[in-house]
């Protein structure tokens, strides 16, 4: 896998579940690239700022 297919795979997982052989893959790739571990706690913190935004937890 590469940085282009893993932002992808990591955008594709905020909306549903990815096959046991995609999360792997996945995993293996962030655990060599910190550049997509970077974009995926960055996705992340969205998500929660998302979350906690459309909760009224941000005034």
């Amino acid at each position: 896998m590469n940085c282009k297919e893993a932002h992808r795979v990591l955008c594709e997982a905020q909306d549903s579940k990815l096959s046991l052989i995609r999360r792997v893959t996945l995993r293996w790739h962030l655990s060599i690239c910190d550049r997509c571990s970077r974009f995926r706690r960055q996705l992340e913190f969205l998500r929660l700022a998302a979350r906690r935004y459309r909760d009224g937890g941000v005034e």
